[in-house]
């Protein structure tokens, strides 16, 4: 049981420092290009980052219409 403890930290430990890479990239990146793409989480189409796949708002109605989302 104790090993199962220290697993399950050590992957707590390495989710928090890949969340934090990942944040510092996104943060860094200039969002130069996106794609609108449906993102389940939110059940709605959304533009994301090609570069680094930050979530960067929800699309206008012309780029949900060019896209083929309406």
């Amino acid at each position: 049981m104790e090993n199962n403890e220290k697993n399950v930290e050590k992957i707590e430990e390495e989710i928090k420092s890949l969340e934090k890479t990942l944040d510092e990239i996104q943060t860094g990146c200039p969002h130069t290009n996106y794609t609108i793409k449906y993102i389940s989480d939110t059940n709605s189409p959304k533009r994301v980052c090609d570069n680094c796949n930050k979530d960067l708002g929800y699309a206008n109605d012309k780029e949900l219409k060019d896209k083929g989302f309406m």
